[in-house]
């Protein structure tokens, strides 16, 4: 793509534009934001200004042309999420951008330094939506010791220009270089929890030379001011009154492997061929269910299946509006969506029809399939009343969204109407389906590994979950769509177990902090959270067709650290008369997992489910959804067509194990989940 790229002048904004051209963008033009008065500093949440009037400097350096603006709004829209103010600065951005599209109308892409300022990625996205725009962050979410030593090794020439921190004295750390201070922020790191890379603005920087300056730049006349003089955190800035360029030999930077896995050697296993489509399921009809605030619905299709598929997804959404109006609801309670299409080659067309019900900055999670139905489309919702009419007001506490729109190097962006995580009471973190999408190039690997593509798509899973406070080992359910034929499908679920295992004994930073050892029962909760990594259900089902033709989606169910460390998840495991259980527990909080059903099972399925809600300490009130997932031409079990509760049923080619049928369910109390956190004083 052809990208501007937003410079501050310091060590992320320079750095970045590394990685943009190691990803074989173009870098068309720098663009800046400048204070009001030269060698000035501003109050700003989102913008550098220290050393910006030094940006001119590097555009020399670097042989590009400039776009500048005055920095003239204040940050008066503080709110996480963002919308158009009027003398807000995110509006002096807007204005930058708009004028480098005018001058430059070919760009497609915004690069930014943003490591983990969810306050300025989000004001990007926002600006960037808005002009049409993509934006791209490659430092997003990297470890910030890692990426100071990428920084350190890159030859990057980098100068502290501001200390605002306990441990940075002015006289003595100003003007030296990142990789002459890099250990004595390692040191400050142990002993304060300082940002490395400087993330808590304890530090700014200004870099003087890196390889793709043509030039670099030298300084002959710089002063130091001290704006606080305090004994423990003094101020400081290092203003530059006078600097040259000096001519350089340019070392060519050699771009660096791709940092996705790497494809496995070996033949490519075959791929399913889809089948004629089955007739309609007789039982497929839209049922709800509600349980406190708790509304699931599901079996959402059109009736009349003559009209063309953007008429019938606007018929679904009047049904879907419906049934949640009558339960005192709307679209903006919706969590998670699962959506069941006949062709995926028409997944374009439903996708513009189903962003117009979902234009706001918090689109619920979504996982989507190909399978054989006669139906076009079928879709099936989670909802919770009053969890999303304001998410910025204080009662909307039930919810919390992960809608990243930026390209980077830390996990695929959302390109379309959807979040990549929504958390449900602080607790339970539902997360988008994760397909082996390379993040820094939005491409899938060009391996059909099964091994290479499922390891992406839990890498993938993994970034995720870490930011919402969540990683594999808090993982209660994963259910594997593949395309694979039926041999690939029990070496997916095995390679999917040794991924959660991998992380079974490793403690987080959180684990010191939530795992107290004031309980008596501590070493009893070690053991049942390290047994979760083992036993947490896994299921494994065939489809004809995953997006973007991936070979491999996962979908994962995650508690976050504070429902992790807190309330102690335990697995249950029961086999009897053809039907297995594998199912996770919070006691009478959540119930997630699944029901195997062999071909010839003679076991009673409604019988098995109320047994595994009494082992949870639950009843049939608190299960919101069963998920039934059919093999072709297998009958279904009995007590399932006129069950009392939301059902989904799936048609797939086959299930790992040799089931004929494989049951999803959910049983969950939201309200319970969130009151015991705080009774535990996590919230």
């Amino acid at each position: 793509m052809k990208v501007v790229a937003l410079v501050s002048g310091g060590k992320d904004s320079i750095y970045s534009l590394l990685k943009c051209e190691q990803h074989g963008h173009e870098i068309v033009c720098l663009a800046t934001l400048q204070p009001p008065a030269a060698n000035a500093e501003v109050d700003s949440f989102m913008f550098q200004s220290i050393g910006t009037h030094v940006v001119a400097s590097i555009a020399a350096c670097m042989e590009l042309p400039l776009v500048m603006h005055t920095l003239r709004g204040q940050s008066l829209a503080t709110e996480m999420g963002y919308a158009p103010t009027e003398g807000d600065e995110v509006e002096d951005l807007y204005a930058l951008l708009a004028e480098v599209q005018r001058q430059y109308p070919d760009v497609e892409a915004v690069n930014t330094g943003a490591i983990f300022s969810n306050y300025q990625r989000t004001r990007v996205e926002n600006v960037c939506a808005r002009l049409g725009l993509t934006s791209v962050a490659y430092l997003w979410r990297k470890e910030q010791d890692e990426l100071m030593q990428e920084m350190i090794d890159a030859d990057l020439h980098s100068i502290v220009v501001k200390v605002a921190s306990m441990g940075l004295h002015p006289r003595k750390h100003l003007g030296r270089s990142i990789a002459d201070l890099y250990p004595t922020f390692l040191d400050l790191h142990e002993k304060y929890q300082f940002h490395i890379c400087g993330e808590g603005g304890e530090y700014e920087t200004l870099t003087l030379d890196c390889p793709l300056f043509k030039k670099r730049i030298v300084i002959d006349a710089a002063r130091i001011e001290i704006h606080a003089d305090d004994m423990f955190a003094p101020v400081g800035l290092y203003c530059i009154d006078a600097l040259h360029l000096e001519d350089k030999t340019a070392d060519a930077f050699p771009p660096p492997p791709p940092s996705a896995s790497s494809p496995h050697p070996g033949d490519a296993p075959a791929m399913l061929v889809p089948r004629a489509l089955r007739p309609a399921l007789p039982h497929g009809r839209a049922r709800s269910r509600i349980y406190r605030n708790q509304i699931m619905v599901s079996g959402l299709t059109c009736a009349d299946q003559t009209l063309p598929l953007p008429d019938q997804v606007h018929a679904i959404f009047a049904t879907l509006q419906d049934e949640l109006r009558l339960h005192g609801a709307g679209l903006g309670n919706v969590l998670f969506v699962h959506i069941y299409v006949q062709d995926m080659a028409q997944f374009a067309v439903l996708n513009a029809v189903y962003g117009s019900y979902f234009p706001g900055l918090l689109p619920p999670s979504r996982s989507c399939v190909q399978v054989d139905m006669a139906s076009a489309v079928q879709l099936d919702c989670l909802a919770l009343r009053g969890a999303g009419a304001d998410p910025f007001q204080l009662t909307a506490t039930q919810r919390d969204v992960l809608y990243i729109q930026s390209l980077s190097e830390w996990a695929p962006m959302c390109i379309g109407p959807y979040s990549q995580a929504t958390t449900i009471a602080r607790s339970v973190v539902c997360c988008a389906g994760q397909i082996p999408l390379v993040p820094e190039t939005m491409t899938l690997l060009p391996s059909t590994s099964p091994t290479a593509n499922l390891h992406l798509s839990f890498r993938n899973g993994v970034r995720v979950l870490e930011a919402v406070d969540s990683n594999l080992r808090h993982v209660v359910s994963t259910l594997v769509y593949h395309t694979y034929t039926s041999g690939v499908g029990g070496a997916l679920a095995d390679l999917s177990r040794e991924q959660l295992q991998a992380n079974a004994a490793h403690l987080d930073a959180y684990a010191h902090d939530l795992d107290s050892d004031e309980s008596d029962d501590e070493h009893d909760k070690t053991t049942q959270r390290l047994a979760l990594a083992t036993r947490s259900p896994i299921a494994v089902v065939a489809v004809p067709m995953l997006p973007k033709a991936a070979p491999v989606e996962v979908e994962l169910l995650a508690l976050t650290h504070k429902a992790y460390a807190t309330f102690a998840p335990t697995t249950f495991h029961c086999e009897s008369d053809g039907l297995r259980s594998d199912v996770s527990v919070l006691a009478r909080k959540l119930a997630v997992g699944f029901l195997f059903v062999a071909p010839d099972a003679t076991g009673d399925v409604c019988a098995a489910l109320r047994k595994l809600l009494a082992r949870a300490q639950l009843t049939w009130r608190h299960l919101l959804h069963l998920r039934v997932h059919l093999v072709h031409d297998f009958a279904l079990p009995s007590g399932l067509v006129d069950v009392d509760v939301a059902t989904t049923f799936v048609p797939v080619e086959h299930i790992a194990g040799d089931a004929a049928c494989v049951i999803q369910l959910l049983a969950m109390d939201a309200d319970l989940l969130e009151t015991d956190l705080w009774l535990a004083r996590q919230l």
